[in-house]
């Protein structure tokens, strides 16, 4: 059984014409596509820089011990830890935890597929492709559909994941007296390994293992096998800026956008603006490199004619 398979293919400088002209209108659609990602990210950025702005100024510090109702609908500060009474579980396996959230992870063992190419252009102005096509087994937490393999042969996964991963949420999340609202719960995102033994409820086929359950051969895993671990966020230390509402704390909708920040340990609100004003100019450079990709990327295909018609100019 083969692994890795190599294909060569060779275009007429006739073919690269007509395909080059074919790309101009996706080209143009690159290209003009580029201008609204740059504007409207250059709107949201500025939104965000004013909200941050606005919550800078009105933030008031509380303390946890009790709900004040002369602050409702403040922006505030809140530090200390963040807790829960519940014990969630998992129905399938009958995994359960005392824990902010339960997350039970699924992988299977499959077969992928990676592709690499190199082009050279020849006298003439035809050009020759040589794609590689290599397959080889890993764990996946999603699906390969391997019926889209240039290869499929002797390299077929099964036909889709037989359980999913997931995560649940405690309802009830208390930061002293305060509630938090889910915007925050799904911050609390300091996961920590949470090992099961008990194989009395898990679904047929699977047994206990590496501190999860397993269906297959561990010591000889082959394509189809599934693992599943768990993980758990545990009561923690946090700090975070919402907006007071009646016993709890949610987002707070201000003029320009909305602030629900959270941060694991204990972090001045100073500081937690400061940072979302640092992460607010990291996503505006991305998206900025991106369009600008896309503009190039756009203008390059629109131009692709120039560049077959000049292979063939002394």
């Amino acid at each position: 059984m083969a692994d890795r398979f190599t294909e060569v293919t060779t275009r007429s400088w006739g073919s690269r014409v007509g395909g080059s002209f074919k790309g101009i209108l996706v080209g143009l659609i690159f290209t003009v596509a580029a201008f609204p990602l740059l504007w409207w990210n250059e709107g949201r950025a500025i939104d965000r820089t004013h909200t941050i702005a606005e919550a800078r100024r009105a933030v008031v510090e509380v303390g946890s011990e009790s709900v004040d109702p002369a602050r409702e609908g403040a922006i505030i500060h809140l530090a200390g830890l963040a807790t829960t009474q519940e014990v969630l579980s998992d129905p399938l396996f009958a995994v359960s935890a005392p824990a902010i959230q339960l997350r039970r992870q699924v992988e299977m063992y499959q077969w992928t597929e990676r592709k690499s190419s190199k082009t050279t252009t020849n006298v003439g102005g035809s050009e020759t492709t040589e794609t590689t096509y290599s397959y080889a087994k890993a764990w996946s937490e999603r699906w390969i559909d391997s019926s889209q393999f240039r290869h499929p042969a002797d390299h077929s996964n099964p036909s889709g994941m037989p359980y999913a991963s997931e995560t649940w949420q405690a309802s009830r999340v208390t930061l002293g007296a305060f509630q938090l609202a889910p915007v925050f719960v799904e911050q609390i995102d300091s996961f920590q390994a949470h090992p099961v033994t008990e194989t009395a409820r898990a679904p047929a086929g699977f047994t206990a293992y590496g501190g999860g359950y397993y269906k297959g051969s561990p010591e000889a895993p082959a394509v189809g096998d599934l693992r599943v671990s768990f993980s758990v966020a545990m009561p923690t230390q946090v700090s975070l800026i919402g907006r007071q509402q009646g016993q709890g704390v949610g987002t707070a909708r201000l003029v320009k956008g909305t602030i629900d920040l959270l941060e694991l340990g204990s972090v001045d609100s100073m500081s937690m603006l400061a940072n979302a004003d640092s992460s607010n100019r990291v996503l505006t450079w991305l998206i900025r490199i991106g369009g600008f990709l896309l503009l190039w990327i756009g203008l390059g295909i629109s131009l692709a004619p120039l560049r077959v018609l000049a292979d063939v100019v002394p």
